[in-house]
Order: structure tokens, then sequence, then C-alpha cells
């Protein structure tokens, strides 16, 4: 049987409207310079005034900041309990949740007015191949699987409402390969994988590895909780039901969004994100095809890196989609990261851009 892993990136969704990575500091400029009303108050200021008198970068380059030169100085001096620079530890912490807030609100706004069909396109590609996993068969019938690094929404949202407009029964549910609860108490469409094959349904395997805008996770019990069409990790904090039952409403059990930011010191000793990469491990090494999407595999990924050298067989092929000619310098570097890395591994370059390999490969 042939299994398929899709390695989403960034690029992925940019053709429907999200900003690459590299952008995002741009985006957040232009929110402001043209919707400043979209940001909470003060928080663009604060962001700015650590640009220019902490970091103290010019104004005619703070847009180009990339995100790891702000999350990784800022991450080892709160691992490490020291102020940086003209900021203590707590300072830290405070300009840390404006960053995090500035990026999440930036992909929520950018993306009210997204074109996503071929992203439709591609998940209903998907559900197709996942629904034969249903009354008890997902056994002889486990044909793909998604890994992503995006935060974005897009694709979750787009293989729920296949889901959900399908009335035939077994159901079927998005599984982000962890233990999951329903934000909202009354939801019975959101459940663990396993839960649903035990009962006769089939899963749609969608791991993100650096977590999810519609997440939010209980410090205390560790429970993620899900939402789906709501970006809950920006503004629709609350506690715990589960921890208000056992324990009293305590502040101890509000629930915190769990994004991984771009940085060099990546924690991922959450109890659910090691579900979720030691699953992706799984993933990789029973598939035969590999294909990347909008993923040009940085130097700087290396837990992504290492995850890829461990686990993927030797006899895999090995297909890459990002768009730009062959001549360009940007395209020549990716394809010498993706050779070298892969080495003697049959390896397919598809160059004209994600929406055109879905229309072409699944239409």
């Amino acid at each position: 049987m042939t299994k398929t892993t899709f390695i989403l990136g960034a690029g992925f969704s940019c053709e429907a409207g999200a900003p690459s990575q590299e952008k995002i500091v741009e985006k957040i400029f232009e929110i402001y310079n043209t919707v400043p009303h979209e940001f909470e108050e003060n928080s663009f200021h604060n962001f700015r005034e650590f640009l220019s008198n902490t970091l103290n970068i010019p104004e005619s380059l703070q847009t180009q900041v990339p995100l790891e030169d702000l999350f990784t100085p800022i991450d080892r001096a709160i691992l490490d309990n020291i102020s940086f620079r003209d900021l203590s530890t707590r300072e830290l912490k405070k300009i840390r949740r404006t960053i995090y807030y500035l990026i999440s609100k930036t992909l929520q706004v950018t993306l009210k007015t997204s074109n996503k069909k071929y992203i439709d396109k591609f998940a209903e590609y998907i559900v197709s191949q996942c629904s034969p996993r249903a009354n008890r068969a997902y056994r002889g019938h486990d044909r793909v699987s998604i890994l992503s690094t995006n935060w974005d929404i897009l694709l979750d949202n787009s293989i729920k409402r296949i889901l959900d407009k399908d009335h035939q029964e077994p159901k079927g549910v998005v599984d982000y390969c962890c233990y999951i609860s329903s934000y909202k108490e009354d939801d019975d469409t959101i459940k663990p994988g396993l839960e649903i094959l035990g009962s006769g349904g089939f899963n749609v395997k969608l791991l993100k590895l650096h977590g999810s805008l519609n997440w939010l996770q209980c410090p205390r019990c560790q429970r993620l909780y899900v939402d789906f069409y709501r970006k809950i990790s920006i503004d629709h904090y609350s506690n715990c039901r589960h921890c208000d039952k056992n324990f009293g409403k305590k502040r101890s059990h509000s629930l915190t969004s769990n994004l991984i930011m771009p940085t060099f010191l990546k924690d991922l000793s959450n109890p659910q994100y090691k579900l979720i990469w030691q699953n992706a491990g799984i993933e990789l090494s029973e598939s035969n095809n590999i294909i990347f999407i909008g993923y040009s595999l940085p130097s700087a990924d290396f837990e992504m890196r290492q995850l890829l050298s461990r686990m993927i067989r030797d006899d895999a092929k090995i297909t890459v989609v990002d768009y730009g000619d062959e001549s360009l310098e940007n395209i020549k570097n990716m394809k010498l990261r993706y050779e070298t890395f892969f080495g003697n591994r049959q390896i397919e370059f598809y160059l004209k851009g994600t929406k055109s390999f879905i229309e072409n490969e699944y239409p």
C-alpha cells in the first residue's frame, strides 16, 4: 500500500493571502498604518518601543527584523531568569505576550478575506482518502497524513466543513493526534481520533507541529481545548471546565495559548506536543511518498530536520512544491538544501506553486 505524508510550510497558505514568516513583522506594521484599531490599545506602541529602545533597531529596518531574532534572546533570558538589556524577566514575559498577540492578530486580520478554493479542493481529496477507514477498516486503509508547521486554520476549517456536510454515519473527525477536548462543552463533533475509530468512524490526521490558532490548553491538567472556525488562542481565554469541577474556579487553570514561536530555543516538552511529534515520526516512517508543500527546509528548523533525518525511509520518494524560476538564487539554494539533505533518494521539484500543484494532481 502506498502511503503519502504531506508536510506543509507557510508557503501552503501564501496563495490564500497568508504572510510568510519572513513577512509577518512587515505585515504588523502595514496593518497598524492602515487599520490601527485592529490591535489592542498600546500593543503596537509597546512593540515598536521594544524594537527602538531595547534592541536599538532604527525605524528604517524595523519591518525587516526576523522573528527568530526577537524570540530567541527573549526566551534565553526568560529561561535563565536573567534580565535582557533594560528589561527585567517580568517585563520580558510581558513584551513576549505582546509580540505573540500581534502575530496572531495579524494572521487573523490578513485571512479575513482569503481565497482558499485550492485549500478546499485539497481538503476534499484528503477526506476522500481517509473515509475508507470507517467501520473499523482503519488497519487496512491508511493512505494519507498531514504534518503542518503553520498556525493558521484554513485547512483545518476546510476539512471540518466537509466532515460537517456529510450527514452519513459513521462520522469523521479532524485528528490532531493528541488528546483533545471540545472548547464548547456541547459540541460532540470534536473527539480524539482513537475514540472515533473505536466507535466505527474515521479520522483525518492533521498534526500541527507548532500549534494552532484554534487551540487553548489548561496549564494544570494539560488538556488541549479545540474549536473550529474561531481563532480562540487570541482572545477567547476562559477556565478549564474540568478543573473548575474538580478544584473549584481558580486562576491556576485559566486556559492559555500554547503556540510554539519562531525561536532557536523551541520548547517541545509540553506533553501534547510530545504526542504530536512522536506520532509525526510514526507517520513519516510508514510513508513511501513524502510531499513538501511550501516548506523551504530552513537550516534553523533543526528539530524538524532531525525528525525528517531520523524517520524518513531510504526508499521514500520526495516531492517538493514551491514557486519560482529555477534561475532564481533562492530556488537554487532551496533545491541544494533538499538534494544535500536527502542524498540518493528520488527527488522531484514542482515549481509552479501550491495552487497549480493541487489543481493538477487532485482535480
